[in-house]
Order: C-alpha cells, then structure tokens, then sequence
C-alpha cells in the first residue's frame, strides 16, 4: 500500500480502490483512531452535501464560462524563451526575404532600386556582423581554418526556402493545422 493520506480515503469511500489497498485501508482504520475520526468527518460532510437541494441556476454561465477559459488561454504570457525563439524566427525571415526581395521588385515593379539598396545594406550589415561574430567564435576555438557562409542559390530557391520556412513557422506557432 501506499503512504496512508486523505487521498487514499477519498478513493476508499468512492470506491474505487483495488482489493489489495482497500484491506490494508480497513486495517488501518481498525487501528488508527485518528484515521477512523477524519474518515467519519469525510463521510458526514458528503452526506450534508448530498442532502443539499438542487437549485436551478437564474442564468445559464457556461457560455460565458467557456469565453472566459478562451480568453485566459488566449492571452497566456508567454515564456521569455519562446519570445526569443520567435523574434529569431522573424530575423531569419527577414533576411530570407532580402535574398527574394530584388525578384519580388521585379514582379511588382515599384520602387525597385530603392528597396533593393536598403535590402542589400541591410543583408551587408547583418552578414558582415554575423562574419565577425563567427570570426570571434572561432578566435576561441582556435579553428581558423572553418569555411565562409555563403549563400547563393537561384531566386527560385530562395523563394521555395522562403516558403518553406514560412509553413515551418506557422505549423510552429501553432497558426497551421489547428481548428477553431
């Protein structure tokens, strides 16, 4: 059996104890006078809570109850390490849509060279950081002979990765696949 608690008493006067523990219960009662008394304070205070009436409630809440729960689950705060994993998500985003954003252009027409100047200092800036922050990493490892990032794919490829990586990010968060 296992350690006596209320547990075990509220499982003994449902019922819903196997032979085994439901002996070792009784044997218990039998010889403790303290276990026998919280047992029989069990069992008076549910008999007066089931000679309680039945009242029928003035309004049904349950609608209101269930908008409620919603509304808790909706604005749960999120762990700050899911804030971080999420803003990460957005960084590579970003940059996956600079390496497509000269096509976008292209297709769309507009504004063309402006956006593309800004993208492309953008995606310097960014790269060249993420070159010496690689460079620092590897300063510490001692490994100096690691290869350079570079990343050259056709616009069609960074458009199906751009697109993949969005599908992954919305299954992620939970914004694909769910039901209402």
């Amino acid at each position: 059996m296992k350690e006596f608690d209320e547990d075990l008493l509220h499982e003994y006067l449902d019922g819903t104890l196997d032979e085994q523990t439901r002996q070792a219960i009784e044997a218990h009662l039998a010889n403790s006078p303290e276990a026998r008394a919280r047992l029989a304070e069990l069992e008076a205070l549910f008999s007066d809570l089931d000679a309680l009436p039945e009242l029928p409630l003035a309004t049904d809440l349950s609608a209101r109850v269930v908008a409620e729960i919603g509304q808790e689950t909706a604005v749960a705060r999120l762990p700050r390490w899911l804030w971080g994993l999420m803003l990460g998500q957005v960084a590579i985003a970003l940059l996956l849509l600079g390496n497509v954003w000269s096509s976008l252009l292209a297709w769309w027409g507009n504004g063309r060279a402006i956006a593309i100047d800004w993208f492309a200092t953008l995606q310097l800036s960014t790269l060249s950081w993420l070159n010496e922050f690689w460079a620092g990493v590897t300063a510490v490892w001692q490994q100096p002979a690691l290869p350079n990032l570079i990343f050259d794919l056709p616009t069609a490829q960074w458009a199906l990765l751009f697109g993949l990586a969005l599908v992954v990010w919305l299954a992620g968060n939970r914004l694909m696949f769910t039901s209402d």
